[in-house]
């Protein structure tokens, strides 16, 4: 996986440059996580506080009511409403959304090919990890920037875990999206986050589940560059 993901992301397709510094970032610090895909020049965005930034990688809460950046279909529906292979090959557009729920701690990890997501109940207490393939994060000028990988994995409080959106991936590979190399190379991917979750090291051994975000924090704004063909944000 290293050899095919793990080289540097240049630039993503909205131009943001990445960071020859190895600078940390401070708590409190405000930063962007932005996706994007080399076949289309949308992206997903979010806006974000950083928690925690050192050698293990870095912590980035995504606050409830934050405006992010997803792509969607032209009509404004979400690209898994094209299907298995519409979603990758449908006409999207650029959106506005605010982002629901009850936030989310999105944890980088350095040369990894995924990061580690932790969702939470509205009592406060851990639903779930989320383990989302990805190509090794890079820092840019505003936050980090990486490429999602489509498959991912859900990890319960308990550590029994399974894949989630394999049907995507099939039909990612279907429609030309993946080659069939770069396929195999996100299930191994995969499997390197298993022995990740056999091992139940850092960050599920961190202490996160009890995570509970500094009520100073403001809600972070997108950048002022960013552009949008609709805003969904007054539905």
């Amino acid at each position: 996986m290293a050899g095919r993901y793990g080289a540097s992301v240049e630039a993503d397709p909205a131009g943001i440059s990445t960071m020859s510094s190895t600078r940390h970032w401070s708590p409190g610090d405000q930063v962007t996580w932005t996706y994007y895909t080399p076949q289309h020049p949308t992206r997903t965005v979010r806006p974000g506080t950083v928690v925690l930034d050192d050698d293990r990688g870095v912590v980035v809460w995504i606050a409830p009511g934050t405006e992010v950046l997803l792509p969607v279909l032209e009509s404004g529906a979400a690209l898994r409403r094209a299907g298995d292979e519409g979603m990758f090959t449908a006409p999207r557009v650029q959106s506005k959304q605010l982002w629901t729920g009850n936030g989310i701690l999105m944890i980088g990890l350095p040369d990894l090919p995924y990061s580690i997501w932790l969702f939470y109940k509205d009592d406060g207490s851990l639903g779930c990890y989320y383990i989302n393939l990805e190509t090794p994060y890079e820092r840019t000028d505003e936050g980090v920037c990486t490429r999602d990988l489509v498959l991912d994995l859900v990890v319960l409080p308990r550590r029994d875990w399974h894949y989630k959106d394999e049907d995507e991936l099939e039909g990612a590979e279907r429609t030309g999206y993946f080659t069939a190399e770069e396929v195999e190379a996100i299930r191994e991917a995969g499997v390197r986050a298993e022995q990740h979750i056999a091992d139940w090291s850092y960050p599920f051994s961190a202490g996160y589940e009890y995570f509970f975000p500094d009520p100073k924090w403001p809600i972070p704004t997108l950048p002022g560059h960013y552009t949008w063909d609709l805003d969904l944000t007054r539905r």
